[in-house]
C-alpha cells in the first residue's frame, strides 16, 4: 500500500498542477469513520474553489480513479475549503455507510458550509 499511496500523491499533485499551476500535496491517506465510511484524502495547498468549479469534472475523475486503486468506491466527493476563505484544503472520496447513504441520498445542499460537494451518489 506504500508504494500506491506515494504514487498516488505524486499523480494527483502532477494532475492538478497541469490544471491550475503551483499546486502542493504533502498528504494523502485512506481512511476509515467511526460510522463506518472509509475514504481517500489529500491535503493540499494553492488550489482555490473557483479552481474546483471550473475543473469538476476532471478532478472527479482523477479522484475517482485515484480513490478504486486503493480499494475506496467513491460514492461521495468533496472539495472542504478553510473556514472563512475559499482556500481548499483537502479533497476526499468517500465510499458510504448505510446510514450516510440514507443521510446523503435525499438532500440536495451542501452538508457544512465549508464543503463544496463535487459528486454525491444518487
Amino acid at each position: 500500500m506504500k508504494e500506491e499511496l506515494g504514487a498516488s500523491r505524486r499523480k494527483l499533485e502532477g494532475e492538478l498542477r497541469n490544471l491550475v499551476g503551483n499546486i502542493f500535496v504533502p498528504e494523502v491517506k485512506v481512511f476509515g469513520m467511526a460510522c463506518g465510511c472509509v475514504g481517500y484524502a489529500a491535503d493540499l495547498r494553492g488550489l482555490q474553489s473557483d479552481d474546483v468549479d471550473v475543473f469538476k469534472a476532471k478532478i472527479n475523475a482523477i479522484l475517482s480513479e485515484l480513490s478504486k486503486s486503493v480499494g475506496v468506491e467513491p460514492e461521495f466527493i468533496y472539495a472542504r475549503k478553510l473556514p472563512g476563505s475559499e482556500e481548499v484544503v483537502t479533497l476526499t472520496a468517500r465510499e458510504l455507510c448505510e446510514r450516510c447513504k440514507r443521510e446523503f441520498a435525499g438532500s440536495k445542499a451542501s452538508p457544512r458550509p465549508d464543503i463544496v460537494v463535487l459528486k454525491k451518489r444518487r
